[in-house]
């Protein structure tokens, strides 16, 4: 399912966690539930790493269905150069540079300023061990609601180009790879590139 660009207003929303995720929900179409699958994504994964040469950074809408029961993967965001420089340094307010992002879809919504429509309820995932570079990302992470979260993907030159040009509509794959939520993975997951409004 094409997702539609959001607005920056629906980044800004604030994280909730006023309802929980019905755990007898079923994964959305497509997703596959096999824990013998789930270990090969990112697997032994250390630290935190962060190795990229150029800019990029933006927000990565997937272009299908990423859900469990009413919880929706919205992105996945990723920091500027000199934020991820900050945090890999240790500065004290630094904000990490990975985070992703979901909708509780049963939750009331709103208008933002823009006009867009975005669910009260939001919750947020920052992978406390991730792999930043040129070719690819990966991280693993953990949530109270979501279990665990593991992801690896790969880049597509031509189209993380193009995204940087203020073009999104030219990187509909501009990261593609496999997620897995608690022991639900989503496969060959592609993510369309936007800087942002």
């Amino acid at each position: 399912m094409t997702r539609l660009i959001i607005s920056s207003a629906l980044i800004t929303i604030a994280i909730g966690a006023c309802s929980a995720a019905d755990p007898g929900q079923q994964p959305a179409p497509g997703s596959v539930q096999n824990p013998s699958e789930t270990a090969r994504i990112a697997a032994g994964l250390e630290g935190q790493n962060w190795s990229v040469a150029g800019d990029l950074f933006g927000y990565f809408l997937p272009q299908d269905d990423v859900s469990i029961g009413d919880i929706q993967l919205d992105h996945i965001s990723l920091a500027a150069q000199w934020e991820a420089e900050a945090f890999m340094r240790g500065e004290a307010d630094a904000f990490p540079p990975i985070s992703l992002h979901f909708d509780d879809t049963s939750s009331p919504t709103g208008i933002g300023e823009l006009g867009n429509t975005y669910y009260e309820v939001t919750y947020r995932v920052q992978p406390d061990v991730f792999a930043v570079s040129d070719t690819g990302l990966q991280f693993t992470g953990r949530h109270d609601l979501l279990g665990e979260v593991r992801f690896a993907g790969t880049w597509n030159p031509e189209q993380i180009a193009q995204m940087m040009a203020g073009n999104p509509q030219n990187a509909p794959a501009a990261l593609t790879g496999d997620l897995r939520l608690g022991d639900v993975v989503f496969r060959d997951v592609a993510f369309q590139g936007w800087l942002g409004d």
